[in-house]
């Protein structure tokens, strides 16, 4: 099991975009042009840490028209080598939600890691509102080689538009690490459930 994430790196760098995207690496060489067709290998770098690698976050009494933001795990490069992350997204989003982004947050301008949050409840105990803070989404995480994602942490942002019967789940991770694309499934589960 991974040791406590620590905020305090300031030289790491989070991006995470709503679509998978591809770095340019040489692109303009065959070798390169060739392995970007190609699909990503499974990769197995990265360990999930923080409360939704191991938890179940959500709402038990969950309405039609709300929008919810989820956090994904914090990320912790368990090999020698860079991990750039390019992108991230869900797996299974049930119908009755629509994952409207993947907005990246620094614990500094959040003051802490935020874990859900519903947009527009300015009454709830502990809420912020997530629509004023910087999105630091469109660059790579770049995540050295024995270290944690630093400040930065992603989010779901997903919209119900009608019945939820299942929960949302896998956070797909995909990165690149010494020229190679990697794809990698860590665990999260996030329920929005409607009685």
């Amino acid at each position: 099991m991974a040791g406590p994430v620590r905020f305090t790196r300031r030289n790491s760098l989070l991006a995470v975009a709503a679509v998978a995207t591809v770095l340019g690496f040489g692109t303009s060489s065959t070798a390169a042009t060739a392995s970007m067709s190609t699909p990503p290998a499974t990769g197995n770098a990265l360990t999930a840490a923080g409360p939704p690698a191991f938890g179940i976050l959500g709402y038990p009494h969950a309405r039609i028209g709300t929008v919810w933001r989820f956090a994904f795990p914090l990320f912790v490069n368990n090999s020698s080598m860079t991990v750039r992350i390019t992108s991230v997204r869900l797996d299974h989003v049930p119908p009755g939600a629509r994952v409207e982004g993947y907005p990246v947050y620094s614990a500094k301008d959040t003051n802490g890691y935020i874990l859900d949050s519903m947009e527009g409840e300015k009454n709830v105990p502990g809420s912020r509102d997530m629509t004023t803070m910087p999105d630091y989404a469109g660059r790579p995480i770049v995540i050295r080689g024995h270290a944690d994602s630093g400040d930065y942490y992603a989010m779901v942002r997903v919209r119900i538009v009608g019945h939820i019967g299942e929960h949302l789940s896998g956070c797909r991770v995909n990165y690149t690490q010494g020229g190679n694309r990697y794809t990698q499934e860590v665990r999260c589960e996030y329920a929005l459930d409607m009685k």
